[in-house]
This record gives structure tokens, sequence and C-alpha cells, in this order.
């Protein structure tokens, strides 16, 4: 599974002004394999809906068939399952 990663410093929920209104991200980083960790943003629903810091994978229900029968990820719902090491550590995501 894609690992991602919510860091100290970048675990608070932040906005921007879109046409259709307010959005509401989290920055991440995803380890792809290469030397170092790509930044991502997370997209939330609400800002109460921010992941706490540690370490996450990317669910399956991210990903969807699109139109033309091509795997694609939802750009619009990223979930999150926090990894074994947060659960051990107590720091489950909501």
């Amino acid at each position: 599974m894609l690992k991602i990663s919510i860091i100290e410093g970048h675990n608070l929920p932040q906005s921007r002004n879109t046409k259709s209104g307010l959005r509401y991200y989290q920055e991440a980083y995803a380890h792809l394999g290469g030397a170092y960790p790509q930044q991502i943003e997370i997209p939330l629903q609400a800002p109460t809906d921010a992941k706490p810091v540690g370490e996450y994978e990317l669910d399956l229900s991210a990903f969807r068939v699109g139109r033309f029968k091509n795997l694609e990820l939802n750009p619009f719902d990223l979930p999150l399952i926090p990894t074994a090491k947060n659960i051990s550590l107590g720091k489950t995501g909501s």
C-alpha cells in the first residue's frame, strides 16, 4: 500500500477559496519509492476531518474505475488508514 506521512507543522487543516466556495485540505507526504517523499494535499470535507501527526496508508476505496475503464484516484476523497505503528503508539486517526 502507499505510505502517507503527516508531519508536525503540517497537521493543521488549511483552506483555499475557489469558484465553488471554500476548500479545506491538509498537507501530507507520499512515499513513492524515490529518494524523497512528495508533498501532496489531502482533501477534507471539514477542518475537523484533519488527521493527527503519524503514518497512514491509502485505503483501497480511494481508487475507482474511470470513464474509459482506467484505474484512477478519486481526487475529492483520499481516505487514510492509520498504520500499525500509529495504533501501537495510541495515535488513531479519525
